[in-house]
């Protein structure tokens, strides 16, 4: 349930481990992006979501919506409505929609397809925290995997986005609150692998 406050109801934060466990244990393919990337490579930050690029075939889809439906993920009721379109000059842009009494009732009603990536490309609130399925951030499962680094979570052994990938993402557009995950970002890529 998320916390609330005088404004409304707020994204409660990620249970990393938790919900990377409930993914690792279904047997689902994917790998960590975003904030919680750059934490697990060890920028000091706590991360809003959980933000995971899953391999987009059928099969891995069906696991993961097995995931979400065990976890009681729901689209956030305070996320803006919207969607991601590509611009002419390549990048993903935000385009925000009227928030309207049909878009209000499916997005209670929302559930994945596991034929169609993009059914499940929203922003969550399970009952282990905030999680954002992302088919495609600097680029799509596949084309992240190849460089993604393998490391330690608890013991789980985690897919993460590259540093490479994470700067490229974080800089294109720059965002005042990622200043300072770029600068720890680039300071770990400076220092090399420990």
């Amino acid at each position: 349930m998320p916390e609330t406050s005088d404004n409304g109801p707020t994204r409660q934060p990620p249970e990393v481990t938790t919900l990377i466990r409930a993914l690792h244990d279904a047997g689902v393919n994917y790998l960590v992006t975003g904030s919680a990337a750059a934490m697990l490579h060890g920028v000091s930050l706590v991360p809003g979501d959980l933000d995971i690029t899953p391999a987009s075939d059928v099969d891995n889809l069906t696991r993961l919506a097995g995931v979400l439906e065990s976890i009681e993920a729901r689209q956030d009721p305070t996320a803006p409505f919207g969607h991601w379109e590509r611009g002419d000059d390549g990048e993903q842009h935000w385009v925000t929609t009227a928030r309207t009494p049909e878009a209000v009732a499916a997005r209670a009603n929302w559930r994945p397809n596991p034929s169609n990536l993009a059914s499940f490309d929203y922003l969550l609130q399970s009952r282990h925290g905030a999680l954002d399925v992302v088919p495609e951030v600097s680029g799509t499962y596949d084309d992240l995997i190849a460089r993604a680094v393998l490391l330690d979570l608890d013991g789980l052994r985690v897919w993460v986005e590259s540093i490479p990938d994470l700067l490229a993402t974080l800089t294109v557009p720059r965002r005042a609150k990622d200043r300072d995950r770029v600068e720890q970002l680039r300071a770990l890529q400076r220092a090399g692998p420990s």
